[in-house]
């Protein structure tokens, strides 16, 4: 079969007569543009690859993003795994329309064209040592791993998948779902205010008593939890579409309200979105000496995030042994953690645009928040205030691993996998009251926001039935539990991987015995 090039993507596809006619210069010219470049089989993307030259098939087109890795708003790593892919999808989802339609053709160097072997490929870089991505997870490498159960197999029809997908995409566009729901956010904001002045108001003019600290702590973990959802928005450029005003805004309510970076997390976050739950690549299960969501990391996996070897050591191999006991323990101490990647991130990362911003913002929050802590009358009533603040804002990390760390960390087929298959497969949707809704901040439908991470978190109850129709056409398992059943399904799988530690222990006790019976062998020859 003679190599083919691909017809353009649905996604430049107007959604109606009027996103038509606005969209239509842009198109034309990516078309006149797609027709002067020179064509690029699987072979010489592997080679030119191999070379060092990051290329990215963005709508049959082949992007060179040498230039652009270290100055993408989203990090460096949300290109570099993307390397060798067909990233149509993952590009549509985390862009505007425009990068589509004027960014990419500016970045194109070739037309991709797919011979018979390539058809249908998604990932050609899987059997490639790229020191920057790993090669996805999968169950046929012919080790053996613990995984969690699901139904889902390798005989998707991966193209359909992607077909319908890509149409429910421009139905949503068409339906005015993308654009944001600013009335929901004065609601929020009205609760916003009200947990600040409860928490300062206790604390400045409270009586002095347990329950005063103990409330005041409450109220401002909540506060926290809540302004998270809001800055979420802001890193995922959610509010007005405006990626410096949204950051800006993030910033001052991450870094001025919360003392955490919002461009640490949206470079780790970015990152998430594209390998998910993958464990050579996803910092977001990264977790060691503390938590191993699969068997995998007992092998020391080397991390693409943090660009090291993660040790399973004497100290992750007690911590793993017992996650499901210290989960909920661990978890209150989350935030402190995230006081240090943040900082860590600002001080020593080689990529952060908003360096000297958030370092002011951050330092303007621990100013006035060691003024506020300086009315609390004794230690005692001090340390239970930032106790209970900081480790009542666990049940943020917890609604954030409940997504995913029971969920499914090997493709079935890295290989042709398309982006809403391995988001469907890797994540997991929280059923909740409506009168709830507030508490989970719309992000319990995770299933919908990987697949439509622009999506408005508002409108995310709308997509489900949808979402749930596409996953029943093409018998993906949509996975969902409530709160608390989510929680007893987590903390089974960790039991389960805790349970595989003293296997490991006790086949590593045998390995070392006989290599020190080997070491004495070879002294007495």
């Amino acid at each position: 079969m003679p190599p083919r090039t691909p017809s353009p993507s649905p996604f430049l596809m107007p959604a109606s007569p009027a996103a038509g006619a606005k969209a239509m210069p842009a198109a034309l010219l990516a078309e006149k543009r797609r027709g002067r470049l020179p064509a690029c089989t699987a072979a010489e993307l592997r080679r030119r690859i191999g070379g060092g030259e990051y290329l990215v098939i963005i709508d049959g087109l082949v992007c060179k993003l040498n230039a652009f890795v270290n100055k993408h708003p989203g990090g460096p790593l949300a290109i570099m795994h993307m390397v060798g892919h067909d990233a149509t999808d993952e590009v549509r989802s985390m862009h505007p329309l425009d990068v589509l339609e004027t960014a990419v053709p500016r970045w194109a160097v070739a037309r991709f064209v797919a011979d018979a072997k390539a058809e249908g490929v998604m990932s050609h870089v899987e059997d490639m040592d790229l020191a920057y991505s790993a090669a996805r997870s999968s169950p046929n490498d012919g080790s053996s791993h613990a995984q969690p159960p699901t139904t889902t197999g390798a005989d998707l029809d991966y193209p359909a998948i992607q077909r319908d997908f890509r149409l429910l995409d421009v139905q949503l566009r068409a339906a005015g779902l993308y654009q944001c729901n600013y009335s929901a956010y004065a609601f929020e904001a009205v609760r916003y205010v009200a947990l600040f002045i409860t928490a300062v108001g206790l604390l400045l003019y409270g009586p002095v008593s347990a329950w005063t600290y103990l409330a005041a702590g409450i109220s401002t973990a909540l506060l926290w939890q809540q302004l998270s959802f809001f800055a979420h928005d802001l890193g995922h450029n959610e509010l007005t579409g405006n990626r410096n005003f949204d950051m800006v805004l993030g910033i001052c309510v991450a870094d001025l309200l919360g003392g955490l970076s919002v461009g640490w997390w949206k470079k780790n976050h970015n990152t998430h979105h594209i390998v998910t739950n993958d464990v050579d690549n996803d910092p977001d299960i990264q977790h060691l000496p503390f938590f191993a969501v699969s068997t995998r990391f007992f092998e020391s996996r080397y991390s693409t995030y943090y660009r090291r070897v993660m040790e399973f050591d004497a100290a992750a191999r007690l911590f793993v042994s017992v996650q499901d006991k210290m989960y909920y323990i661990i978890m209150c101490f989350a935030r402190y953690n995230l006081y240090f990647l943040s900082w860590n991130y600002l001080l020593f990362s080689d990529f952060a645009p908003f360096r000297t911003l958030e370092i002011c913002c951050i330092g303007i929050f621990f100013t006035w928040f060691s003024w506020l802590l300086s009315h609390i009358p004794s230690w005692p009533y001090l340390a239970l205030y930032v106790l209970v603040s900081h480790s009542a804002s666990a049940v943020l990390h917890i609604q954030i691993t409940l997504s995913h760390f029971a969920m499914s960390t090997e493709s079935p087929d890295p290989v042709h996998e398309c982006f809403a298959a391995r988001q469907v497969r890797t994540t997991m949707d929280v059923i909740c009251p409506r009168a709830l809704d507030w508490f989970h901040g719309g992000l319990q439908f995770q299933i919908e926001h990987h697949l439509f991470p622009r999506l408005p978190r508002h409108n995310l109850l709308l997509v489900q039935p949808l979402v749930k129709d596409l996953c029943r056409k093409h018998r993906m398992e949509f996975k969902e539990f409530s709160f608390v059943d989510g929680n007893i399904y987590t903390l089974q799988w960790m039991g389960e991987v805790a349970s595989r530690v003293k296997l490991f222990n006790a086949r590593k006790e045998h390995e070392d015995q006989a290599v020190a019976a080997l070491r004495k062998a070879i002294v007495e020859l």
